[in-house]
């Protein structure tokens, strides 16, 4: 009985011990603190740059991955709440949270569930990464992967009701469904889908990320049919032994990891193409595709005459197809259903056989080609390419690696109304040196806030570090910039900055540091010395 005892001791000690381990696996931490209104002190003007006559708050710390915030500015009992949503990037759990006029936060979801264990959550579950978040009728509309890594925009309520808008997008890839918007000329919702590979073929790079290994027959998917030029792709094969094949793989674009057998390429079955701009009733239903060809179209956001704005992120230098110096572009989207050029143009609708995006080649040569060059056939395809019409809806060019995430409109009530019209852009930084197959940067790229001039198009610093870098590289202490990924304006003007956190991408993969995530206030210095002495507290 003593040895049972005991035995039972250690198998209950062993429990624990796992069980803390999947906590701790979950990158998860305690609920976000908000910072007391007593204890806000304006950020240190020797760690970051602001607008003169400005003053930057920090609002809410302790967040992890943070990804999008919104308001909620419709009539009712939770007009005026800012919405946090934790993405759930690298594997921490997704979380979205509540910050009231009166300064108390809460958990919308999970609702009434503790997310230190998510393999126990009841019912309906959003899987990461979070891509966008907005209000519409009084529900909040998130757009998140399902558990198979498929695409999902659901609208859910505050009483924990949530229904199905759009699932079954191509989303098992390299990217998820992105930004999400509101119409408010015709009322409909867009969101976007990114690709599923760097530059339109599975290679090393995804493998390493893992998506090949979990999902073997996902690759891009096209919105018309495609006439391949007939490119084959040597890489070495993973699958390689007595089971797994020959050595090599050969793989051919929008066709799965190692298959390379044709030449044609029909558009996806499901009417869902990667790499795209869809729209669609907010209850659902009537899903149209907007434009595609669209790699990354990161954030979204409709000006007041129903003209859609978009970033678009360029591809890496990475994987079997690799890219150099293929910028960030801030675009508007063109009438009818355009391609922009994916994958045979930049983000600035460039050919991609122009020297400056060649490679160095000792990364081409392993492909089997010793320079970049188209992939599809544009005539046969019937894809007309980006022209002097759709160059004129170029807005923007950021450096490449930026990380042109989600951007605002400057509106005409506030603090910032002399810039009316103008977009304010999160630059969330380059990932290398994966995304750049181990090449060193000449610096960092990005890790700051754009203004660009909606009549000059031209951009200019608005807040950054002094240092330049994000601020977990330079050791100086204090509170600043490290990974900014949205921005947005409350309805009194006020802009509110949305900080990631601490991020890296070692092998494809994210590795994060939980709590890092941050939310900043941008307000009038006047302001600053007038704020009030409310006790905020957290439930």
């Amino acid at each position: 009985m003593r040895f049972a005892h005991r035995r039972s001791s250690h198998v209950a000690a062993l429990f624990i011990a796992t069980i803390l381990l999947i906590i701790v696996g979950t990158g998860c931490t305690g609920t976000p603190r908000v910072v007391p209104l007593q204890q806000q002190k304006p950020i240190d003007r020797s760690l970051v740059e602001i607008p003169a006559g400005m003053a930057l708050f920090l609002e809410v710390d302790g967040l992890t991955t943070p990804t999008s915030v919104c308001f909620d500015n419709e009539e009712g009992d939770h007009k005026g709440t800012v919405l946090i949503a934790e993405g759930g990037v690298g594997g921490t759990a997704v979380r979205i949270l509540g910050l009231k006029p009166d300064r108390t936060i809460s958990q919308i979801y999970p609702r009434g569930q503790s997310i230190a264990l998510p393999f126990l959550q009841r019912g309906f579950r959003m899987y990461g990464p979070i891509g966008g978040m907005c209000v519409v009728g009084g529900r909040i509309i998130v757009s998140h992967r399902d558990a198979d890594g498929m695409g999902v925009v659901t609208s859910f309520g505050y009483d924990g009701s949530h229904k199905t808008v759009i699932a079954d997008l191509p989303a098992q890839g390299n990217y998820s469904v992105t930004d999400v918007a509101l119409n408010p000329v015709n009322g409909r919702l867009y969101f976007g889908v990114g690709a599923a590979t760097n530059s339109g073929v599975v290679g090393l790079d995804n493998w390493q990320a893992g998506w090949v290994r979990d999902h073997p027959l996902f690759h891009d998917t096209t919105y018309v049919a495609l006439k391949l030029l007939g490119y084959r792709f040597d890489t070495k094969n993973p699958r390689a032994g007595l089971f797994g094949g020959a050595d090599i793989a050969v793989t051919a674009p929008f066709q799965a990891f190692n298959s390379s057998t044709q030449t044609r390429i029909l558009p996806a079955l499901n009417g869902k193409p990667s790499a795209a701009i869809y729209s669609i009733s907010p209850s659902g239903g009537d899903l149209r595709v907007e434009a595609h060809g669209v790699r990354l179209p990161r954030g979204l956001v409709f000006n007041e005459y129903g003209g859609l704005f978009f970033t678009n992120n360029g591809m890496e230098m990475r994987g079997t197809r690799p890219v150099k110096d293929d910028p960030d572009t801030l675009m508007r989207l063109a009438p009818g259903t355009p391609w922009y050029g994916w994958p045979d143009f930049s983000a600035d609708l460039r050919p991609i056989s122009e020297s400056q995006f060649q490679p160095p080649m000792d990364l081409v040569i392993k492909t089997g080609y010793p320079e970049l060059a188209a992939l599809l056939d544009h005539k046969e395809s019937k894809l007309d390419p980006p022209d002097i019409i759709q160059k004129q809806l170029l807005y923007c060019i950021f450096e490449s690696q930026s990380g042109a995430a989600k951007l605002d409109i400057v509106p005409g009530v506030g603090p910032f109304k002399n810039m009316r019209g103008d977009w304010i852009v999160a630059l969330s930084g380059d990932r290398s040196p994966f995304a750049t197959s181990g090449q060193k940067l000449i610096g960092p790229m990005g890790y700051k806030i754009e203004r660009v001039d909606v009549d000059k198009k031209q951009r200019s610093e608005f807040i950054r570090n002094t240092s330049g870098k994000p601020a977990s590289w330079t050791g100086r202490g204090g509170v600043a910039l490290e990974r900014p990924c949205d921005v947005k304006f409350a309805a009194d003007g006020t802009l509110y900055i949305l900080d990631m956190g601490e991020m890296r991408v070692e092998n494809g993969k994210e590795k994060v540091k939980a709590g890092s995530g941050r939310l900043f206030k941008l307000v009038p210095e006047e302001a600053a010395t007038t704020r009030p002495t409310t006790q905020p507290t957290t439930r």
